[in-house]
């Protein structure tokens, strides 16, 4: 349990840091354009952040609880990727959720096998809704380059709030996914083998961030046209 202990403190301190990262990225004035995954790159290529807001047409309540229904499931590993095992676990902090799985993430064309330790905790406040969940993730290889014992550290973060047009109620998803490397990775691996990896977690990034997006879109409007059936 002691690398979960670990994860949960990350978690922590992922919660007090977000306010700087969306400042910083402009998530929190909705600066970018919407729909788009963007990209930063950290000082030496330590770390990659990909971002993007939407607008949801639903109302806050529904659109939080499909947010976390999502996050807290299996849904949420199906983006991209092929889940093989997986062990999941209530704590008994409200609305905490630990998970030990493995599986297969995809990249265009690549494919890598990862182990993965990872702690998902929401957080529910007046204005806005948090799902905040932080991973250790150690890849076996990405398809002819072995890469065998680089880990590296995924923070990802689900914010739901109010939309502030005026008119008929509708909600703002804004993602966030940044993956850490190890301050050792540069002397491990090749800087070749190096940018492979890094490349192939952008495209997967992004990758995952749409299909959360779009599960959650297709929960909530399966949610709208129940009731009208009804």
């Amino acid at each position: 349990m002691e690398a979960f202990r670990l994860l949960i403190l990350g978690l922590e301190a992922a919660y007090r840091e977000m306010e700087g990262i969306f400042a910083s990225n402009g998530l929190s004035g909705l600066e970018l354009p919407p729909d788009d995954v963007h990209l930063r790159e950290g000082v030496d290529r330590r770390y990659i952040e990909c971002f993007s807001h939407k607008v949801l047409p639903f109302e806050l309540r529904a659109t939080t609880a499909a947010v976390w229904e999502h996050f807290k499931g299996v849904e949420k590993h199906f983006g991209g990727g092929n889940l093989y095992t997986k062990e999941a676990k209530d704590l008994a902090e409200p609305y905490t959720i630990i998970e030990n799985f493995t599986k297969e993430l995809y990249s265009n064309d690549s494919r890598a096998d990862v182990k993965v330790k990872q702690v998902v905790r929401r957080y529910v406040e007046r204005d806005h809704d948090i799902v905040i969940w932080v991973a250790r993730v150690a890849p076996a290889q990405i398809k002819h380059k072995m890469l065998r014992g680089l880990t590296y550290t995924l923070r990802g973060y689900a914010v739901t709030k109010r939309s502030q047009a005026a008119g008929q109620e509708v909600s703002v998803l804004q993602q966030c996914s940044i993956i850490s490397f190890d301050r050792d990775a540069g002397t491990r691996c090749s800087p070749t083998k190096l940018d492979t990896l890094m490349n192939f977690l952008v495209v997967n990034s992004a990758q995952n961030i749409r299909c959360h997006r779009e599960r959650i879109e297709d929960t909530l409007v399966d949610q709208v046209v129940g009731r009208r059936l009804h």
